[in-house]
């Protein structure tokens, strides 16, 4: 049986089949990408929305479009990101509201990697994943723990609570 071939990278084929490394679509075109693209696209689109920027271009991510250095900047530093926290908690951080009035994680210096990390995310990320590791430990212990519950008490039901003989009904029914 022969192997079927990758397409080859940058290639339209390429970007619309799903691979271990391209797992999630970009929100714009429907493309697969990277971790670190799509969560880069997903900053951008809620700092331009937010600020009333307009809509990007349809692939405002490539060279000479304006949100281009943005968009790289916040790439550059999700890649060095990944290595410090899971891309299930850097996601779900950025859409927790935690992150709710922070818009880039990299941002603009001038130095040999012409960015810098942005101290209030990263803190917000720190923060958002201690509080999920200690929801998960919590949610360990009570699994541990066998909970005793008190016994119930059989409660004797009553089998009349009038005579049939002198029941008001049956009074009313004579007259």
């Amino acid at each position: 049986m022969a192997k079927k071939e990758k397409p080859t990278l940058f290639n339209q084929e390429f970007q619309k089949q799903w691979s271990a490394n391209h797992k999630y679509q970009h929100i714009h075109t429907g493309e697969y990408c990277t971790f670190e693209s799509y969560v880069a696209e997903l900053l951008i689109l809620r700092w331009t929305d937010h600020f009333n920027m307009g809509k990007p271009s349809y692939k405002f991510w490539t060279k000479g479009d304006k949100y281009h250095d943005c968009f790289m900047r916040n790439m550059k530093a999700l890649q060095c990101l990944k290595k410090r926290f899971e891309e299930k908690i850097i996601i779900q951080a950025i859409t927790s509201d935690h992150f709710k009035n922070i818009y880039h994680i990299g941002l603009k210096a001038y130095g040999p990697r012409g960015w810098k990390y942005n101290k209030v995310a990263i803190q917000a990320i720190e923060k958002y994943n201690k509080e999920t590791a200690a929801a998960q430990e919590l949610a360990k212990r009570v699994k541990d723990v066998e909970i005793e519950e008190p016994e119930k008490k059989k409660v004797e039901r009553r089998k009349s609570s009038l005579p049939k003989k002198n029941s008001i009904i049956n009074k009313l029914r004579g007259l």
